[in-house]
């Protein structure tokens, strides 16, 4: 199972995480569920292409934008589909999803529109086909550079508790991706998108990449269909990068890197019991 969603700051609508069952209904509400169903696919599918079609500026239609690939998604999953082609390109709907946080300026923080974000790129992972490498790679790097240089300047409460949660709503998004193909490759591979930024000399983002990297190597070890059959690549490395930071003076660093030199050796002895 993916990781689910935190909930956020008061005004800030988020959708939830994909898979997850619903309550069991009676034939009558299951037709009208269906029906229901349709309309918001519509009206979804609607907004995603007048998006992807007029690269709409305003935030609200960006929101509508990504607040509707929860519905798009899920719809094709009950039909029992894994795309949302021929409507529109799961390729094109990620490139879109990059620009518009890509053409935020410096001065205006990172908000509602990276948080929802987040959250579509998780929602997008049943979906088929899979993306190119190089997008992908693009859409990670994109996502951690925004959250881990988030600055700590004090604005409204709201804006204030958003900041506090877009780390949970990053974690979640990469526990997402790490479900896409549940394997030691595959952790391997975002683990040296979010490595890259432990060896900042900023102390907020040291202590940002150490904690999702933490919370990844946690996932693991939640996942039953979790594959560690094969070799960890560069184990002893990411070990010694993170032993690096236990003594650490920020307690939550020192904290943080601990916890994660704990999983990998949970994973290390996960691999050795399957062999």
């Amino acid at each position: 199972m993916p990781l689910s969603f935190p909930q956020v700051a008061a005004g800030v609508t988020l959708s939830p995480s994909l898979p997850g069952a619903g309550t069991a209904r009676d034939a009558e509400d299951e037709e009208e569920e269906d029906w229901v169903d349709v309309v918001k696919e519509e009206a979804a599918l609607k907004n995603i292409q007048e998006q992807l079609q007029g690269r709409e500026k305003d935030e609200v239609q960006q929101l509508l934008f990504l607040q509707a690939i929860h519905p798009a998604s899920l719809a094709a999953q009950q039909r029992g589909q894994d795309t949302l082609e021929p409507h529109c390109c799961k390729a094109a709907v990620v490139e879109r999803i990059v620009e518009l946080n890509e053409e935020r300026h410096d001065d205006n923080p990172p908000g509602a529109v990276l948080a929802n974000s987040l959250i579509a790129v998780g929602n997008l992972r049943t979906m088929t086909p899979t993306l190119e490498p190089e997008l992908e790679s693009h859409i990670v790097q994109a996502a951690l550079y925004a959250v881990f240089t988030l600055g700590t300047e004090k604005t409204t409460t709201q804006v204030q508790d958003l900041h506090r949660v877009l780390p949970d709503l990053l974690d979640a998004m990469l526990g997402n991706l790490l479900a896409e193909s549940p394997d030691t490759n595959r952790l391997y591979y975002i683990l040296e998108h979010i490595n890259c930024w432990i060896l900042s000399r900023v102390s907020q983002e040291r202590s940002r990449a150490i904690r999702s990297s933490t919370a990844l190597l946690r996932s693991t070890i939640t996942l039953p269909e979790f594959d560690n059959s094969a070799q960890f690549p560069r184990m002893g490395h990411h070990v010694a990068q993170l032993a690096l930071f236990v003594g650490d003076p920020a307690k939550d660093i020192s904290c943080q890197a601990r916890e994660g030199v704990y999983w990998l050796y949970q994973l290390l002895l996960h691999q050795r019991g399957t062999q």
